[in-house]
C-alpha cells in the first residue's frame, strides 16, 4: 500500500527508488527458521542473490513490488522497452534453471522456481535500469535516492556501532549471523536488516560512492555544502562498520570515480586484471594451483600470511579453506551444475564468495551468462566514462565495487545489479551535471 501512494503521489522516476532502495533496506532480510547462536556459524543460509530454501526474501519482493507499480503507474514507460544484444546473457542466466532439468537429477528448489526467484534478483532489476536509467538526470535521481535514504541508517550506525543491541533481534527474533564478526577492533559491526555485516559495510560504501559522485558533479554549484555533508556521515558510517574490504574498495572505486583520467588507465588494466581473476579461479577450482598453494609455496604468500596473521585478520584464509572444501564437489559436475542449493553439505561447509556458489548450483553454463553480463556492463560504462560520460562512471564504479565484494562473499550489493542494466547515456547524459546546467543558463539568458 506504501508503495502505490508512493507511485501515486510522487514523480514516477523518484519513487521507483524510493520503493526499490527503501524495500532492501527496511524489510526483514529473509524467513530464517533457525535463531542465532554465538556457538555456531550457520553456514547453510546462502546469500539472497541465489534461490536456497528460504525463498521469500527481499531481495526480490523489493524490485517485485516496484515493478508491479511501474506497470500499474507508469505503463507508457514500458511500452518504450527495447532489448539489445547485452541483455542475452542475463536473459539466459535467468531462464538456465528451465535448461539445466534436462541435464541433471531432481533440482531443489525445481526448476521453474529458481528461475522466477533469479528473474525477480536479477531480471527485474535489470529490466528497472534500462527503463529508468537512461541519460544524466536518471543518474541524478537514483544516486541521490541511494545516498538520502542510506542515511536512514545512522541512528542503527551509532547504536549498533557502540552497543550488542540489534534491531534485527528487536523486531524479528535473533538474525543467524548476529554474531559472525560481530566484534571488530572497536566495538561492534552494525548489520540493521541486512543479510549480513558484511552487506551492511558493502552497502555503506556503495551509497558513499553515490553521495560522492553527486558531490563531484556539484562542485561548482549549490548542493556542494549539501553533498558534502552527505557523503561525509556516509564515509563515517563505512569506516563505522569495520569491515575492512569494503573500506579497501571504497577507497579503490572512490579513486576511479574522482581522479581525473583514471577511467582511461583504467581501460587497460581492467581487461588484464579480469584475465588475471579468471585465470586464477580456473586454476583454483581445477586444482592445478590452489589458492593455498600460492600462499604456502611463494615468497608473495608467506608475506600476506604474515601480514594477515598481523593484522589479526584470518578471515581470507578461513574463506579460502572453505572453498578447498567444496571443490571437489564442484569438479563432478562442473558444467551444468548440481541443480541444488544445499550441493555442499557433504563437505559440511560452503564457499563463501559468489562464484564458487554459482559454479555449484548452476555450473560454468550459468556462471558464463552471469559473469559475462557483469563484465559486458563494466566495459561498456567504462568506455563511455572515458569518453566523458558523467553517468556510466558512476555506474562503472558501483559495478567494480560489487565485483570485488562478490568475490569474497555471497551477501551482495544490489543496487548494483541496476547498474549492470543501466542503458547507455544519451548525449545529453555523457556530459557532466555543471556542463548541463552552464547549457540550460545560458539558453535561458539567451531566450531572455
Amino acid at each position: 500500500m506504501a508503495a502505490l501512494c508512493l507511485f501515486r503521489f510522487v514523480r514516477r522516476d523518484v519513487a521507483i527508488w524510493i520503493v526499490i532502495f527503501g524495500g532492501w533496506l527496511l524489510l526483514p532480510p529473509g524467513n530464517y527458521v533457525d535463531p542465532g547462536d554465538p556457538r555456531v556459524l550457520p553456514y547453510w543460509i546462502v546469500g539472497g542473490a541465489l534461490p536456497s530454501d528460504i525463498l521469500f526474501a527481499k531481495a526480490w519482493t523489493a524490485p517485485a513490488i516496484a515493478t508491479l507499480c511501474s506497470l500499474i503507474f507508469d505503463r507508457g514507460r514500458w511500452r518504450e522497452l527495447r532489448f539489445v544484444p547485452i541483455d542475452i546473457p542475463i536473459l539466459l542466466f535467468c531462464a538456465w534453471p528451465l535448461g539445466q532439468a534436462f541435464f541433471t537429477g531432481p533440482a531443489d528448489p525445481a526448476g521453474l522456481a529458481s528461475a522466477v526467484y533469479l528473474a525477480g534478483v536479477w531480471g527485474l532489476p535489470w529490466l528497472i535500469a534500462k527503463l529508468y536509467l537512461r541519460d544524466l538526470n536518471d543518474a541524478v535521481r537514483f544516486a541521490g535516492a541511494l545516498a538520502y535514504l542510506s542515511l536512514a541508517l545512522v541512528p542503527i550506525a551509532v547504536i549498533e556501532g557502540v552497543t550488542s543491541w540489534r534491531l534485527h533481534s528487536a523486531l524479528l527474533g535473533v538474525h543467524p549471523f548476529t554474531f559472525d564478526g560481530m566484534m571488530r577492533y572497536a566495538g561492534f559491526r552494525p548489520q540493521g536488516l541486512f543479510e549480513h555485516g558484511n552487506q551492511y559495510g558493502i552497502w555503506c560504501a556503495g551509497a558513499t560512492l553515490a553521495a560522492c559522485w553527486r558531490l563531484r558533479e556539484e562542485w561548482a554549484g549549490k548542493g556542494r555544502l549539501n553533498w558534502s555533508v552527505v557523503a561525509t556521515l556516509l564515509c563515517l558510517m563505512t569506516l563505522m562498520s569495520q569491515s575492512v574490504g569494503a573500506i579497501i574498495l571504497l577507497a579503490a572505486c572512490g579513486a576511479i570515480l574522482i581522479v581525473p583520467g583514471i577511467p582511461n588507465l583504467a581501460k587497460i588494466i581492467l581487461p588484464l586484471g579480469i584475465a588475471a581473476s579468471l585465470g586464477l579461479g580456473a586454476l583454483h577450482v581445477s586444482g592445478a594451483m590452489p589458492l593455498r598453494s600460492l600462499a604456502d609455496r611463494t615468497v608473495a604468500g608467506q608475506a600476506a600470511q604474515d601480514a594477515f596473521r598481523a593484522l589479526g585478520r584470518q578471515s581470507l584464509p578461513w574463506r579460502i579453506g572453505q572453498d578447498l572444501k567444496t571443490i571437489p564437489i564442484i569438479r563432478e559436475n562442473w558444467i551444468v551444475g548440481h541443480a541444488r542449493w544445499d550441493w555442499f553439505e557433504p563437505a559440511h561447509s560452503r564457499p563463501w564468495g559468489l562464484p564458487l556458489l554459482l559454479l555449484g548450483q548452476f555450473g560454468l553454463v550459468g556462471f558464463a551468462c552471469l559473469t559475462a553480463s557483469i563484465i559486458a556492463a563494466v566495459f561498456r560504462h567504462m568506455a563511455r566514462a572515458a569518453l566523458g560520460s558523467a553517468p556510466e562512471r558512476l555506474f562503472a564504479t558501483l559495478l567494480m565495487l560489487f565485483a570485488g565484494d562478490a568475490l569474497l562473499n555471497s551477501f551482495l550489493f544490489y543496487p548494483a545489479i541496476l547498474a549492470a542494466g543501466a542503458a547507455a547515456a544519451t548525449r545529453n547524459g555523457q556530459r557532466s551535471l555543471m556542463t548541463v546546467r552552464a547549457s540550460e543558463k545560458v539558453r535561458a539568458k539567451r531566450r531572455a
